[in-house]
């Protein structure tokens, strides 16, 4: 029993509990049929698994320094780093296979969400280390990609390119601002480590600022937007 509670403890399912969400709102709008909806679910979470368990055979030595983050089974040494990059390539493939199969319109969207995510935690991009590309890469990856995905789920192409923006543009809005408050609290681990964030780059209280400001900008665009289309 040992094994798989660190195997479920490392992919981190309640970090990405909103990324479900935006999926979920996706595909409300599209309403795919159930058996396809079951395929791209599962093809979802098998991506965002994999790409939670290879951030964190990136960040392992990182977090072995992070208070916080020490106890999780890469950086503790409860899975080595040759089995969590294993299990995260096999959870990928496993997401190819399962769009390809079943899913092939979808097959561009989930490989483009993969390598976003994947320059995002390692080289040579490691865009999490690339200030304000850091929260505009994570709030498209984590917001507007999982929605859009859930939005294509369906295999019509009869969907409102306005409702995609004006539902998509506030949940990246929002995942970008998350991804500074959690910035925020990892400050002190990352300024030791070198990871330049926004947050390191240019202070807790400029991060504060554009947080504020981002997730004002998510609450106001669905109005303005609405504006444009009149």
């Amino acid at each position: 029993m040992k094994f798989p509670k660190e195997y479920l403890e490392i992919a981190r399912i309640d970090s990405w509990l909103g990324w479900i969400f935006c999926f979920g709102l996706g595909n409300i709008l599209s309403l795919p049929p159930p058996e396809r909806f079951m395929v791209v679910f599962f093809a979802f979470l098998s991506a965002t698994a994999g790409i939670f368990i290879l951030n964190q055979y990136f960040d392992r030595e990182e977090d072995k320094r992070n208070i916080l983050k020490s106890c999780l089974p890469l950086p503790s040494g409860k899975i080595t780093p040759r089995a969590a990059l294993a299990l995260s390539f096999s959870l990928m493939i496993l997401c190819t296979l399962l769009v390809c199969l079943a899913a092939t319109s979808l097959t561009a969207l989930f490989l483009l969400y993969l390598a976003l995510w994947a320059a995002y935690s390692g080289p040579p991009f490691r865009l999490k280390s690339v200030p304000i590309v850091d929260f505009v890469s994570s709030g498209v990856g984590a917001g507007f990609l999982p929605f859009l995905i859930g939005v294509c789920s369906s295999s019509q192409s009869n969907f409102s390119i306005p409702l995609v923006l004006m539902c998509g543009v506030p949940l990246m809005l929002v995942h970008s601002g998350g991804h500074i408050l959690q910035a925020l609290g990892d400050y002190e681990a990352d300024y030791e480590n070198r990871v330049q964030t926004f947050v390191v780059r240019y202070g807790r209280k400029k991060g504060v600022i554009i947080m504020g400001l981002l997730f004002s900008a998510a609450g106001f665009f669905p109005y303005y937007f609405m504006q444009l289309l009149v």
